[in-house]
């Protein structure tokens, strides 16, 4: 068990983690892919790279060969990874237009920050005992939810009141500058060491061995798929297509933020009583509703669904994001760095062809209209199928899990009723 200075430091990472990456996501991101006119394809593999990166994570066991120590190998990536942000404002006041000058930094930066990812996630595994994870985790991500609150109101102003060139400036300096100091909290952590035998690069199929953990792979990938698929281009309708003003975007965020912060600290106390799985399941349920809505949105209703959107998306995804990492930790055996690899490289593979084949569909939709519907919401329509898909598979998987599985109406009357 690490000491309270490293858990108080993560905390900390994690909220200034989340201030800098909100610059790389949401309407943020999406201005700057209008300001330099990248085309749907390269809207669509560049947003999902956090997730396709994944794939490098299979190689991180790899990493011991030449790092041996897993506090230097997470400090020196997450060091490579955060400072290549700064490419963006140097670019920008260099007056450079290269739409893929300004897509190399998040390359880089999701490539070799996917490495420190997985490292971390097994690091945490060894500090957390299983008992305190739920509730660490859910505090660690009400804080950070804060932060992201911070973030949404900063670049929502900035973006509304400045001409868009010095609002994007500013955005990504402050992003640079903050990601090069959360590389340096990572120093200050505490990180145990752990022996890896081998270091082949096949040694993460060996995960594969657990049947629990074969099953959840299949899950796992049609899940990315669902989500990438058209996660991208949300954002970018609400921008490009929908025009709805920063300040607006603003406030929807902070009241996804609110509720999300109080989501985490409820989530975190129920879901050991209710199982991760149910959890997950009560969180994909709800998030079927999300592409629904973006079914049917357009400029003159905009207002109230993307109210009713946030909301739904922070009971949602709250509970999905909460649960899905701390139900990974569990079914995964020892050395977790290779099921967390594992995890990583199949997670990844389905956001590529996710993300690659969601920007050549919107490709060919892009100019379709159908009496109220374009082709955004037509795409739209197709995720809210991939979803359902994945939550029928989900339903179905056996992980040995100690808890009864409930319906989601019973989930919901239990959170609120705290009946368990």
């Amino acid at each position: 068990m690490a000491d309270n200075r490293t858990l108080k430091l993560s905390v900390a990472e994690g909220a200034i983690y989340t201030l800098a990456f909100n610059a790389t996501q949401g309407f943020v991101y999406s201005t700057l892919a209008m300001y330099y006119n990248f085309d749907p394809v390269l809207l669509s593999v560049v947003a999902v790279l956090p997730s396709t990166a994944q794939i490098i994570q299979f190689f991180a066991p790899l990493v011991y060969r030449f790092i041996p120590s897993k506090h230097k190998a997470i400090y020196w990536f997450a060091f490579i990874a955060r400072t290549s942000f700064i490419l963006i404002p140097i670019a920008m006041l260099l007056n450079l237009k290269n739409k893929f000058i300004i897509a190399i930094p998040f390359f880089i930066f999701s490539i070799v920050n996917s490495i420190v990812g997985s490292l971390w996630t097994s690091a945490m595994k060894n500090i957390v005992s299983e008992e305190q994870r739920s509730s660490y985790f859910g505090y660690r991500n009400t804080i950070s939810t804060f932060a992201g609150l911070i973030a949404w109101v900063f670049y929502s102003i900035i973006l509304q009141y400045l001409p868009r060139e010095v609002g994007l400036l500013i955005a990504y300096s402050v992003s640079s500058i903050l990601f090069i100091v959360t590389a340096y909290l990572l120093k200050l952590h505490n990180i145990p060491e752990t022996q890896v035998v081998e270091y082949g690069l096949l040694m993460p199929f060996k995960s594969l061995k657990n049947r629990r953990f074969r099953k959840f792979l299949v899950f796992v990938f049609v899940w990315n798929f669902a989500i990438q698929f058209a996660g991208p281009f949300f954002s970018y309708f609400e921008v490009s297509q929908i025009k709805v003003p920063y300040s607006f975007l603003g406030i929807v965020n902070v009241i996804n933020s609110i509720f999300s912060m109080f989501l985490y600290s409820l989530y975190g106390k129920v879901a050991p009583k209710l199982g991760e799985k149910n959890m997950i399941k009560f969180g994909i349920i709800l998030a079927l509703g999300i592409p629904m809505i973006y079914s049917f949105m357009n400029p003159s209703n905009y207002t109230w669904l993307l109210v009713i959107d946030v909301i739904i998306s922070a009971i949602a995804w709250s509970a999905i994001n909460l649960c899905y990492f701390t139900l990974l930790l569990k079914i995964s055996d020892e050395p977790s760095e290779i099921y967390i690899s594992m995890h990583a490289f199949v997670a990844g593979i389905a956001s590529l062809i996710a993300s690659y084949a969601g920007g050549l569909v919107m490709n060919a939709l892009k100019d379709v209209s159908i009496s109220i519907f374009t082709g955004y919401n037509i795409l739209f329509m197709i995720a809210f199928i991939l979803r359902f898909g994945a939550l029928i598979l989900f339903t179905r998987l056996d992980l040995g899990e100690s808890h009864r599985n409930l319906k989601f109406v019973e989930i919901g009357y239990r959170i609120v009723t705290r009946r368990f």
